[in-house]
C-alpha cells in the first residue's frame, strides 16, 4: 500500500512529530497533496471537518479518543463523515470501535505507541510499598483523568505512594505531585515504578499502559484490554493495588503480546 500523506489536528498536535516519525509518513499540504491518500489524525475541530471535505482524494481516519464523543453528539459531523462511505477508519479500543459501530461505520481497532519500543527496558523490581504513577492535563486532571478519585483511594491503601504527572497539586501523606517534567526525565522516572495507572473511562490507548507494560509493570486500566488489569468499581482497584506487593516477576507476557498488537497499520 502506498504510504498516506499525514494530516494531525490541533487538538493532538503534541502527537505530530511522533506520528510522522514513527509511522513514516510526510505532512499533508491541501494544494499539492488534494487528490492522494490522505490519513486525519484526530477530527476535533470544525476546521478540520472542513479540511476533510475540501480534500478530494480517499481518506483515512484515526480517531484519537474524545473526537468521538465529540462526532456522537453532532448530528451535522456525522453527516459529513457518512459522504464518505470508501474512508477506512481506525481507532485503539472497543469502546470506541462500539461508538463508531452505533454510527454505522466500520472501525479496525489498532492501538498506537508513539515512541521508541526499545527505548524502554525491562526494569521491573517488585517493592513492598509499589508506586504507581499518573497521567494527566490541566484543566482536565480530575474529571478526566482521576486525580482527585485517586486521593480519596489513597488514604485507604497507605503503603501505595502514588506520582501524579502532568498537573500542579498539593501532596499528601502518599500523593505526589511532580507536575509538568521533560519527556527524557519523566521517562526515565517511571523505571523506578510498579504499576501505570489509567482512570479514564473514555481514552484511546494510552502510552501510559503501553510504557508501563514495556517496562515489565503492571498496569491498571479503567478500560479493559487483553492481559491487562483493569477494574470497574473502588473496591476492585484497591484489590488489584494491594496485589502489587505480591508480584515478584517482570510482566513479560503481557508485555510481548502489546508489542505485536501496537501500530499495526496498513501504512506502516
Amino acid at each position: 500500500m502506498k504510504k498516506p500523506k499525514f494530516y494531525c489536528c490541533a487538538d493532538v498536535g503534541s502527537f505530530k512529530e511522533k506520528a510522522k516519525r514513527i509511522w513514516g509518513l510526510e505532512e499533508y499540504n491541501s494544494e499539492q497533496d488534494k487528490n492522494e491518500l490522505v490519513l486525519f489524525f484526530g477530527l476535533y475541530a470544525d476546521k478540520d471537518y472542513e479540511i476533510i471535505q475540501e480534500h478530494k482524494g480517499k481518506k483515512i481516519i484515526f480517531w484519537c479518543g474524545t473526537d468521538v464523543t465529540s462526532l456522537l453528539r453532532n448530528q451535522y459531523r456525522q453527516d459529513i463523515i457518512k459522504k464518505y462511505p470508501e474512508a477506512e477508519h481506525y481507532c485503539e479500543n472497543e469502546v470506541e470501535g462500539e461508538e463508531l459501530r452505533s454510527l454505522d461505520f466500520n472501525p479496525k481497532v489498532r492501538p498506537s505507541f508513539l515512541e521508541d519500543i526499545n527505548g524502554f527496558p525491562v526494569c521491573y523490581q517488585q517493592s513492598g510499598n509499589p508506586q504507581v504513577w499518573l497521567c494527566g492535563h490541566h484543566p482536565r486532571e480530575n474529571d478526566d483523568y482521576g486525580f482527585n478519585f485517586i486521593e480519596g483511594v489513597a488514604p485507604k491503601v497507605p503503603e501505595i505512594t502514588f506520582h501524579f504527572y502532568g498537573a500542579e497539586g498539593d501532596n499528601k501523606e502518599n500523593v505526589i505531585y511532580h507536575g509538568i517534567v521533560p519527556r527524557e526525565q519523566f521517562n526515565q522516572e517511571i523505571r523506578k515504578y510498579q504499576c501505570g495507572l489509567r482512570c479514564n473511562i473514555h481514552d484511546g490507548f494510552s502510552e501510559v499502559l503501553m510504557k508501563s507494560l514495556l517496562l515489565g509493570q503492571y498496569p491498571i486500566s479503567r478500560i479493559p484490554y487483553e492481559k491487562i488489569w483493569s477494574y470497574e468499581t473502588e473496591e476492585q482497584l484497591i484489590e488489584l493495588l494491594l496485589k502489587l506487593k505480591t508480584m515478584k516477576a517482570a510482566n513479560t507476557e503481557a508485555m510481548k503480546f502489546w508489542i505485536k498488537k501496537v501500530n499495526n497499520y496498513s501504512w506502516k
